[in-house]
């Protein structure tokens, strides 16, 4: 029952106790010494409800989502809807004495909540001798949750802006690392930054590959079972386009995977543990998922799925997510030459084209990106972009793609470009590295959505 209403009971209470004294009854009566607050509630919040968590221990009243930005100007004028005790509550709201009883038909002020002090409420018993304090606070986020936020991370790590950042690249992330590879005629050079403290930007000579004629395709798999490293969580691998796949753990020093190798033509992600991959095989080109523990790729047979002609194998990148039933699922895009970014997704048995088969207007059009997409699974939503780094294109389940408008957008200061690569770190921080062109120097930028680096309460 709400407050309006038990302090009435308690009153009519304690009369019938003392009207039961006059007519000398033997009974004894006991009022309630619960001082404490069982529920509290605000009315709705740009229509929607907040409930409030009640800490009995340290008599704090909070709400763990917190209210929306601005909402400093909604609780200035607010009802209280609900606020159970047994007896009454006496407040210091709205400039009234501390001992000022609440009445929650009217209108409160409630700003003084959203402050480190939080509001002071003292609960008093239907006894009217027991109290408890307590202290309400309310939480409010000071960032827009759903805003994708940029800093400009160049002249912050030292010496990147000097990195020979031109050609072709390739950014990843391993553990708490940041590499990007980049290929000098036919070797590769990796530079190496740490995601926690960013404080240098490492050359490193890349060992174990082979000359190269492209940037290899990089899969990095978390679920490594095979000889895992006790100091890495992430392993990668990386096809090279002589047939051949390698293993890292720090992403510098490689080593040759002879049981994976022979007739790759590039790797393309990893699925629940296990590798991704196009094969060779008699002319024809298949598609694979390595055996468990990435031991071995299965015998072709004419169960084995040959590849769309539309299907990428070049600049592949993919994401995993989850479908609204749970399902894991990857998707991926690669180099097109159509006028269209069409997404490819796999559920672990087949290949799907997410073509919606409409208009334009709900593609990602090369027009406006370029060739070379990137897609990122992030916040609960599929994005791409392009090497024109002017947009992203939103999809919430991978067939229709809509250009974003406001909040999640490409640092405004980007110009268009050539040589780009995407990454995010287990931080949810987006990494955007922007090679030198045309007398520009290189950019790298980190980027992150509020809510993902809100604390959980």
């Amino acid at each position: 029952m709400r407050i309006k209403f038990l302090s009435v009971i308690a009153c009519f209470l304690l009369m019938s106790i003392a009207i039961s004294s006059c007519l000398s009854s033997d009974d004894e009566y006991e009022v309630s010494s619960d001082a404490t607050v069982h529920a509290f509630g605000l009315d709705t919040i740009h229509g929607k409800h907040y409930p409030f968590t009640i800490d009995q221990v340290k008599r704090e009243i909070y709400n763990i989502d917190s209210l929306p930005v601005g909402s400093d100007t909604i609780i200035d004028s607010i009802l209280i809807d609900t606020f159970y005790v047994t007896g009454y509550v006496t407040s210091h709201v709205s400039g009234d004495a501390p001992d000022t009883i609440l009445n929650i038909n009217n209108y409160q002020n409630l700003t003084g909540a959203a402050t480190v002090e939080g509001l002071k409420f003292k609960i008093y018993a239907a006894d009217g001798l027991t109290t408890r304090d307590y202290t309400l606070r309310i939480n409010i986020h000071q960032q827009e949750p759903d805003s994708l936020q940029w800093t400009n991370m160049t002249d912050r790590i030292a010496g990147f802006p000097s990195a020979s950042i031109a050609n072709r690249q390739k950014a990843v992330t391993l553990d708490n690392n940041l590499l990007v590879y980049v290929l000098e005629g036919t070797s590769l050079t990796a530079y190496r930054t740490s995601t926690k403290t960013f404080n240098s930007w490492e050359q490193i000579s890349v060992q174990g590959l082979p000359a190269l004629d492209r940037i290899p395709a990089f899969v990095k798999n978390s679920n490594e079972t095979v000889s895992p490293q006790a100091d890495a969580e992430d392993v990668l691998y990386a096809s090279t386009g002589d047939g051949n796949v390698y293993r890292s753990t720090d992403g510098i020093s490689w080593n040759l995977v002879e049981a994976l190798s022979g007739n790759v033509e590039t790797l393309i992600s990893s699925f629940q543990g296990q590798l991704i991959g196009i094969l060779d095989h008699e002319g024809n080109s298949y598609l694979v998922t390595a055996q468990e523990g990435n031991t071995a790729w299965p015998a072709i047979d004419s169960n084995t799925p040959t590849v769309p002609e539309e299907f990428p194998t070049e600049n592949i990148y993919s994401t995993e997510f989850q479908t609204a039933n749970m399902l894991d699922e990857i998707m991926i895009v690669g180099k097109t030459t159509g006028e269209k970014i069409i997404p490819w997704a796999y559920d672990g048995h087949n290949w799907a084209q997410m073509d919606p088969g409409t208009s334009y207007d709900s593609y990602c059009l090369t027009a406006n990106i370029g060739y070379y997409p990137s897609i990122i699974y992030y916040g609960g939503q599929f994005y791409i972009t392009g090497e024109r780094l002017q947009n992203f294109y939103k999809s919430d389940a991978g067939l229709a793609w809509y250009k974003t408008e406001s909040m999640f957008l490409l640092p405004k200061d980007v110009e268009l470009r050539g040589n780009y690569s995407l990454a995010v770190d287990n931080d949810n921080f987006i990494w955007l590295v922007i090679g030198q062109s045309s007398g520009t120097p290189n950019e790298v930028w980190r980027g992150r959505l509020n809510r993902l680096g809100f604390k959980q309460q």
